[in-house]
């Protein structure tokens, strides 16, 4: 047993002899300096080439706090001459060294990896046994780095252009209606400040296919969110590249920041946010749940319906005061975020513009008033209607929910601001477009005596969870 053990120690220590004496930079630098003799074109080039010193090549930001030895490997990315050599030896592309000199950014600041390290493995940082947090960033991604120093206008402009469509398309398809954001945003989602300075360890990897790393992980879960995280209540709907340019964008949420001598930001996101019209806003906040906001859906995810705001029945109904009171305080028990200012975080100023927006195409005819005060309320009366005609839609305690179309009447917005006049509106007029019918004369034939008794009992619910 001893000799054994004894004949794996001797293994061990020459193979860590091997490659102390035969690092694999070490071979990178050899394999070079033989291109560049070959390739001299003159003598006097042949010669510079042979004095290459091979040596572990050190770059020390003190600004930033990094050791890059990327070099060491990567030792053509500044020579023009390695234009069109391969990848280890290969020019970088572009012009980007021009502004961003490797002496002042090195290279881990825009594509991660582990920069002290001086062999492939470790460098780069990705598979199971490495343990390095920032994996190497695929190229796809790396755009994503831009944005630390760089505004999404500018970048759009100036090779950019990726990651400042990754930030469009985030703007655009909702997704702070549900993640909080620079403390605004809705909170059904995690918030995602610092999402892009994560390390590994925080994204359960068991779903995720081929290389795990958090590149993949928010790749994958972009194209279907349920199969990374089975419990997901994630709604998105794009397609293949639109994932990337998310993947692109989410990179560039991180928690670390660059140091103001490299930063050229002048504009804040509050600023630019300020400067939306209400169409941009509502597509931020309302439209990832709402779509277009003209119909009403059952959702899946959700298991409710989500109501359709923008139909016309419904606005000539309602006012603008019970429609921002649901914007900003929500709805309960629902996914209906609120969005005051000491909740999401939505100004005044910003629920103004969304409300707006919403109720641009209110018709201009109002609703005939119903005007409940010409009638008594029968509670006990409205209880018998309202078994036999709404709870198959809103539940038998008014609850809405799962696998019930209509919303839920308990709600506290409903029951605390909602006019009854609008409540009996609605139930007489329905809602064109929605599952909601009308159950007045022009539709089911109920009698406004028996509409006020429906109301006067859905007014007592909140009492009865």
């Amino acid at each position: 047993m001893s000799l054994i053990s004894g004949l794996i120690f001797l293994a061990f220590m020459l193979l860590t002899g091997f490659r102390e004496l035969s690092p694999e930079w070490k071979k990178y630098q050899n394999e070079y300096k033989e291109l560049l003799i070959k390739n001299a074109k003159d003598e006097a080039t042949k010669k510079k080439a042979k004095s290459l010193d091979v040596k572990i090549q050190q770059i020390y930001l003190s600004s930033l706090k990094r050791i890059d030895r990327c070099t060491s490997c990567h030792i053509g990315v500044e020579n023009p001459l390695m234009a069109n050599a391969e990848i280890v030896y290969k020019q970088h592309s572009g012009d980007y060294l021009k502004d961003h000199p490797l002496d002042k950014f090195g290279c881990t600041i825009c594509h991660n990896g582990q920069g002290r390290a001086t062999n492939l493995k470790e460098a780069h940082g990705a598979g199971r046994d490495t343990h390095w947090d920032y994996p190497i960033m695929p190229l796809k991604y790396v755009q994503s780095s831009c944005a630390q120093c760089h505004e999404f206008e500018m970048l759009k402009q100036n090779r950019g252009e990726i990651v400042a469509a990754g930030e469009k398309l985030f703007r655009e398809k909702g997704c702070k209606g549900c993640h909080k954001l620079n403390g605004i945003g809705g909170i059904l989602g995690k918030a995602l400040g610092g999402i892009g300075s994560q390390p590994i360890a925080y994204f359960p990897m068991k779903y995720v296919k081929d290389e795990q790393t958090p590149y993949s992980w928010h790749k994958q879960h972009f194209d279907d969110p349920r199969n990374i995280v089975p419990e997901s209540e994630m709604k998105i709907d794009i397609k293949d590249k639109e994932s990337d340019l998310l993947t692109t964008y989410t990179l560039t949420l991180r928690s670390d920041e660059i140091p103001q001598q490299y930063r050229r930001i002048w504009q804040s996101p509050r600023s630019r946010e300020a400067a939306m019209d209400g169409e941009a806003l509502y597509k931020m906040y309302c439209i990832a749940c709402h779509t277009s906001g003209k119909y009403s859906i059952y959702d899946d995810i959700f298991k409710r319906t989500i109501p359709a705001i923008m139909n016309p029945a419904f606005l000539k109904s309602i006012d603008d005061k019970f429609l921002k009171k649901i914007i900003e305080e929500g709805r309960s028990e629902t996914q209906m975020t609120a969005w005051k200012a000491d909740a999401a975080g939505l100004s005044d100023e910003k629920i103004n513009k969304i409300l707006q927006y919403i109720t641009r195409d209110r018709p201009a005819e109002k609703s005939e008033p119903f005007i409940l005060s010409r009638f008594n309320q029968n509670i006990k009366n409205g209880e018998k209607l309202y078994e036999v005609r709404c709870q198959m839609c809103h539940g038998p305690k008014g609850e809405g929910g799962e696998k019930i179309l209509g919303i839920s009447l308990v709600n506290p917005v409903v029951q605390k601001e909602a006019d009854p006049e609008f409540l009996a509106i609605t139930v007489r007029d329905g809602r064109q477009g929605t599952p909601m019918v009308a159950f007045g004369s022009k539709g089911l034939g109920l009698e406004n005596q028996d509409i006020v008794n429906i109301v006067a009992y859905v007014r007592t619910l909140s009492s009865k969870k």
